[in-house]
C-alpha cells in the first residue's frame, strides 16, 4: 500500500508539472473557455449570489477559522494530534499553493466578478478546501464513528470542495486549468499527509 501511494504521488507530480508547462505556454485556453461558458450558461443574479456564498467556504478567513475551531475542539477532547494533523495539512497546502503561484505567475481571467489580487494558478480556494475537507474525511473514516454517519459526513464534506471549485470558475476568479492544478496539488498534499500519519502510526 505504501509503495502504491508513492507511485500515485510520483505520477500526480509528473502530471502536475506537465499541466504547469501547458499553462505557461497558454495551450489550454480553448478548454478553459469552453468550461467557463458551460458553467455560466445560465448565469443570473440569484445563482451568482449563491456561488458567492459557496466560495466563502474555501476562503482564507473561513479555512483559518475552521482550522482554529477544530484545533481547540481536539485540545479540549485531549486528542491534540488530530488538530495538529489538520493544521499541518492546511499550512502545507497553503505554502505549496503560494510557491506555485509565484513560479507560474498567471494572471486572473479578465471576466472576474469578485475581487482577487493574487495570481491565478493554482486555485487557492479549491486547494485549501480539497486539503481541509479531504483530511477531515480521512480522519472520520479512520475513527470509531458509526458507519452510516461516516458515509453521510463523507458525502457532505466531499461535495463542498466540488461546489467551491465550480464557484471559482463561475465567478471568473479562476480558469478550469487552475482548478485542475489545485486538485492535483491538494491530492499530493493529502497523500503525503496520510502517508506520514501511517508511517508514524498516529491512527
Amino acid at each position: 500500500m505504501k509503495d502504491k501511494k508513492n507511485i500515485i504521488i510520483i505520477v500526480l507530480s509528473l502530471l502536475f508539472v506537465i499541466l504547469c508547462i501547458l499553462v505557461k505556454l497558454d495551450l489550454l485556453s480553448n478548454i478553459d473557455e469552453s468550461v467557463y461558458k458551460f458553467i455560466t450558461s445560465n448565469m443570473n443574479d440569484t445563482t451568482t449570489n449563491i456561488y458567492k456564498v459557496i466560495t466563502f467556504f474555501g476562503s482564507t478567513i473561513f479555512m483559518v477559522g475552521l482550522c482554529v475551531l477544530l484545533l481547540v475542539l481536539f485540545i479540549i477532547l485531549k486528542k491534540n494530534i488530530y488538530g495538529y494533523i489538520i493544521s499541518g495539512t492546511l499550512i502545507f497546502s497553503t505554502i505549496m499553493n503560494n510557491v506555485i503561484k509565484v513560479i507560474i505567475r498567471r494572471e486572473r481571467p479578465i471576466y472576474m466578478i469578485v475581487r482577487e489580487t493574487t495570481f491565478s494558478f493554482p486555485s487557492g480556494h479549491t486547494m485549501a478546501s480539497v486539503s481541509m475537507y479531504g483530511i477531515l474525511i480521512y480522519l472520520i473514516n479512520k475513527s470509531n464513528m458509526n458507519k452510516k454517519l461516516k458515509i453521510i459526513l463523507s458525502i457532505i464534506l466531499g461535495m463542498i470542495p466540488f461546489m467551491v471549485a465550480t464557484s471559482r470558475i463561475y465567478l471568473g476568479a479562476h480558469y478550469f486549468s487552475d482548478i485542475l492544478g489545485a486538485i492535483m496539488l491538494a491530492t499530493i498534499v493529502l497523500l503525503i499527509s496520510t502517508k506520514y500519519i501511517k508511517d508514524k502510526k498516529i491512527i
